[in-house]
């Protein structure tokens, strides 16, 4: 904050004070209210009348939390920068969407929104708990109060104060640049909705395994379980949009810590999700389902505190800065005893159930649905633990005294294929096994059905790729070692990873067709199966087979690149203004200059600090086969470094030579004013010429440059002369700024939005297919399924 004139200074109006003031208030109520209610459960048994006050307590502990939130919302679209809070991450320039946005933009609006939606979904979730419902409000109460008295230490409502009196700056910080995007606005509340949902998971699997009801909890957890899934799952998606339209380095994933802290969340997810299948049909994995739906919990809990904890404010682009202390001693001890507690306790089931979990009269064999459904639970639960490694790695490197460091994105894709194809394997293979025992050959001859098909829509994938309109070949040849110093053939293995998200695709969508007119809703399942098979083809081959290559621009010096001619045509603003846009005109050169489209990225200048920084963002011209990546360098006005030169000597500047001939000097030595020159000889380019740039000697000893003119762009600077040896430093500045771009030829990027639109439709009608009825017999539709053999046309292949 700028120097304060106390003559000068706004005193807040007392409405906001006032607001302020209730929504700490709120804060503490809602800790209160989520104390007695988990109390008033607790001891229900013994007076049933404290079930209702329980009740009441959890919804007016909710109310105060929405009312927070609604409190800071009305203090952000306000502008009160008298809150410190409000002032960091707000500004009068913002439209409304985005100073509602700047809620959630930093560490106390952030677990405030996911208080609140953790809130949103206990009140829906509890009146549905039936015979669950008490350790169901007890478990919740506990944790929304955990949240609630970090909030009252970690708050967004504390006062900027001059001498102890609070006062409203001019203005506000404002939005970090990297956040004013229109993703901001839709892509927290949607993740976080998903994140409040797992508490949902946890509290009913602590309350079946207190009750030691297996059973009943079933129908009322699935259809919060695929909402989990769907709402993480298209969040995390959502993320990835964002990174690919802001950052400017042509991809959607990173393997960042904060990124892994939603995916290891969401792999736990759609294990439970497979496990519930299992459980409904053969009554089988009770007590492994109830682990399934609390580490979802666990793996966020650990992972806000690895991003909050300010352990990787050094490693991660996304991480948030150190808690306060006291807060975080309050996350520390919520992870502790939820992920102590619960082991405990599941230990114990587990120990209890052993026996009861023995099936005599099970089947036998390998090739029937259950086991495919284990192993295919065991590589999502196996993918989530090591990616959550990889996200720790920066954890124990500071435990261990070292600077913290992520593990980079080529480990990740070393070691994640060893899990993600043997998972899409099973993911197409298993909608065609029994759930009785298979026949060896009867197993194979489906799967060559399917892998035949797969075969050729991978072959017009490639096709596909190669004819689009790139500017330049395709390498098909790159070597890729793999985890154990394997080397493959680059090309082979993305045709492999292609092919089997292809396979998943096809039998999926066999599989739909086969029941779509038994059950339309029940084949939800399989249409998300096809929308991950898309999303992932996709991911795959847009980043496999990119193009990328990058020049420098100047006004009149276009660059060449992927068989583009780029042309600089100027700017729609200037530097002070966010939304200005650098124009470049791609052109072909083969076609006569023939202008393609104009890329407009994104360039303005933002002070940080004392300095001042250039915010960039991407240029994206979109295509049904194809996006062409326009990613915009910060500007450089400099041509070259300092470069000492001898005399006698020359030194090449692109296509010119200059050769520095001898020293000039115009004055009296050490006086005032005096002049030291350097004859420059300068040829090449139809050049032929002497240029001599200067030094003058200042006031107090201090020089003053002298830089002469290359061209209408370029300036030739002397910055040093040592007279020992005569030689002298230059470099070489520019008039007009020098705009390194780069481009990225991404090929099939359409099938990552349609993936992800069928991936989360699907899961949203899936869930309200499932929704709970109440007690009903057996699911007829996963009867059928259970009954259900191949489809006929798989049997005649």
């Amino acid at each position: 904050m700028t120097e304060l004139d106390p003559n000068n200074l706004v005193s807040p109006p007392s409405w906001s004070l006032a607001l302020g003031t209730g929504c700490r208030a709120l804060v503490i109520a809602a800790a209160l209210f989520f104390a007695i209610s988990a109390l008033a459960w607790y001891i229900s048994p013994r007076k049933q009348s404290l079930e209702r006050v329980g009740a009441w307590s959890f919804t007016l502990g909710c109310l105060s939390l929405f009312g927070t939130f609604l409190g800071l919302a009305t203090l952000f679209v306000a502008n009160r920068f008298e809150y410190e809070y409000v002032w960091g991450h707000a500004d009068t320039k913002n439209a409304v969407p985005y100073r509602i946005a700047g809620i959630w933009s930093g560490q106390e609006g952030s677990f405030l929104l996911w208080a609140v939606c953790a809130a949103v979904f206990g009140v829906l979730a509890v009146r549905h708990a039936q015979n669950l419902r008490r350790w169901f409000s007890i478990v919740y109460a506990l944790f929304l109060g955990a949240l609630s008295n970090i909030l009252a230490f970690e708050s967004p409502f504390d006062l900027n104060k001059f001498e102890g009196t609070p006062f409203v700056p001019v203005e506000g910080m404002g939005l970090a640049p990297s956040l004013q995007n229109y993703w901001v606005t839709i892509h927290p509340p949607t993740i976080f909705l998903g994140f409040g949902s797992l508490t949902v998971l946890f509290a009913l699997a602590i309350a079946a395994l207190v009750r030691r009801d297996y059973d009943e909890w079933l129908p009322i957890v699935r259809p919060w379980a695929i909402i989990s899934a769907t709402l993480v799952g298209v969040g995390l998606c959502m993320g990835g949009f964002w990174a690919y339209e802001t950052l400017g380095w042509g991809g959607f994933w990173m393997w960042d810590p904060v990124e892994n802290v939603s995916f290891v969340p969401w792999c736990f997810v759609v294990a439970l999700i497979h496990g519930i299948i299992v459980q409904s049909t053969r009554k089988t994995w009770k007590i492994t389902n109830t682990l399934l739906a609390s580490l979802p919990f666990l793996a966020f809990v650990y992972g806000t505190f690895l991003t909050r904890s300010g352990l990787l404010s050094e490693a991660s682009v996304h991480s948030f800065a150190e808690m306060d202390r006291s807060a975080l001693k309050l996350l520390v001890a919520v992870m502790g005893g939820s992920v102590l507690g619960f082991l405990g306790l599941w230990t114990v089931r587990a120990f209890q159930a052993r026996r009861s979990t023995m099936h005599a009269d099970e089947p036998g064999g390998v090739f029937r649905r259950e086991v495919f459904y284990m192993m295919g639970a065991l590589l999502l639960v196996l993918m989530g633990l090591a990616t959550a490694i990889g996200m720790s790695v920066p954890l124990v490197m500071a435990l261990m005294g070292q600077k913290p460091k992520v593990v980079e994105e080529a480990l990740y894709h070393q070691v994640l294929p060893y899990i993600f194809i043997p998972l899409m394997l099973l993911m197409a293979i298993t909608p065609f096994v029994s759930w009785r025992s298979m026949k060896p050959k009867e197993f194979w001859g489906r799967f060559y059905s399917i892998a035949c098909i797969a075969i050729g829509l991978t072959g017009i994938t490639l096709f596909l790729t190669v004819v689009t309109p790139a500017r330049t070949l395709i390498n098909l040849n790159p070597t890729i070692t793999m985890t154990g110093g394997y080397k493959v053939k680059g090309l082979m293995f993305l045709l492999l990873l292609v092919g089997i998200c292809y396979m998943v695709l096809v039998a999926n969508t066999w599989r739909v067709i086969e029941l779509v007119k038994r059950t339309k809703m029940g084949v939800m399942s399989f249409m998300s199966h096809i929308g991950i098979a898309i999303l992932m083809a996709g991911l795959i081959v847009s980043r496999g087979f990119e193009q990328h290559d990058e020049t420098v621009v100047m006004r009149d010096h276009p660059g060449r690149l992927l068989g583009y001619e780029v042309h600089y045509k100027g700017m729609t603003s200037d530097l002070a203004d966010r939304n200005n846009q650098v124009l470049f005109e791609l052109r072909d050169p083969h076609k006569n200059g023939e202008v393609l489209f104009t890329a407009s990225p994104g360039l303005y200048n933002v002070r940080q600090g004392d300095q001042m920084n250039s915010m960039v963002w991407p240029h994206i011209e979109r295509g049904i086969l194809h996006d062409v990546y326009v990613s915009l360098g910060p500007p450089q006005d400099r041509a070259s470094q300092d470069v000492n030169v001898p005399l006698g000597k020359s030194v090449k500047l692109g296509e010119l030579t200059l050769t520095y001939e001898e020293m000039v000097r115009e004055g009296e030595m050490g006086s005032k004013g005096t002049l030291f020159g350097a004859k420059i000889k300068v040829t090449g380019q139809g050049r032929d010429d002497t240029i001599i740039p200067k030094l003058e000697i200042g006031t107090g000893g201090d020089t003053v440059e002298h830089a002469v003119e290359l061209d209408q762009n370029m300036q030739l600077v002397m910055t040093g002369m040592n007279a020992a040896d005569r030689s002298i430093t230059i470099r070489v500045q520019l008039n007009t700024p020098i705009y390194p771009v780069e481009i990225f030829h991404k090929p099939l990027v359409g099938l990552v939005w349609l993936g992800t639109a069928i991936m989360t439709i699907a899961g949203f009608l899936a869930a309200a297919y499932r929704r709970y009825r109440g007690p009903r017999p057996t699911d007829v539709s996963d009867s059928n399924e259970a009954k259900s053999e191949a489809p006929p046309l798989v049997k005649s292949m």
